[in-house]
């Protein structure tokens, strides 16, 4: 078992749902993400992740409201443990350290590739299963962080 740092990025769109992408290699809905590559900044790595599994960028531009830059993501947390560990087809298990950033800002039309199967937008209270210990906990993080 080796352990890998992952990047991962919950995009939230105006009406309050989250992305989630469905893994080819196991058939759970997860958030968009994985491995930082040897030098690569965690956050470009989420951001490459992001376009990757569903051709979406972040939109950068400042918000006129609060004068705040739009595209600087919120750190939602850093994930270890147990329920982390992720046994791929080929029998190799990876204990992830996932960094997760959020993001509410994101343009173009989600289209699955990569090795996610699908995407699309779902509601907090509608989210696609199965899903794995660690997605949920991601969620129970948000939930918190939103106050729902």
């Amino acid at each position: 078992m080796v352990q890998l740092v992952g990047a991962g990025v919950v995009c939230l769109n105006p009406a309050g749902e989250v992305l989630m992408v469905r893994r080819a290699d196991n058939g759970q809905w997860d958030l968009p993400g994985g491995r930082v590559e040897p030098g690569e900044e965690v956050r470009a790595a989420a951001l490459r992740e992001l376009l990757e599994e569903t051709g979406l960028r972040v939109a950068y531009g400042m918000n006129v409201a609060t004068g705040m830059n739009i595209s600087e993501p919120e750190l939602l947390g850093v994930f270890s443990g147990p329920d982390t560990l992720h046994t791929y087809p080929d029998g190799n298990t990876v204990a992830w350290v996932t960094v997760l950033y959020l993001y509410r800002n994101v343009r173009g039309v989600v289209q699955a590739a990569d090795d996610a199967c699908e995407a699309g937008w779902f509601g907090l209270r509608t989210l696609p299963s199965p899903r794995s210990a660690v997605t949920d906990r991601y969620f129970h993080t948000l939930a918190a962080r939103l106050s729902v």
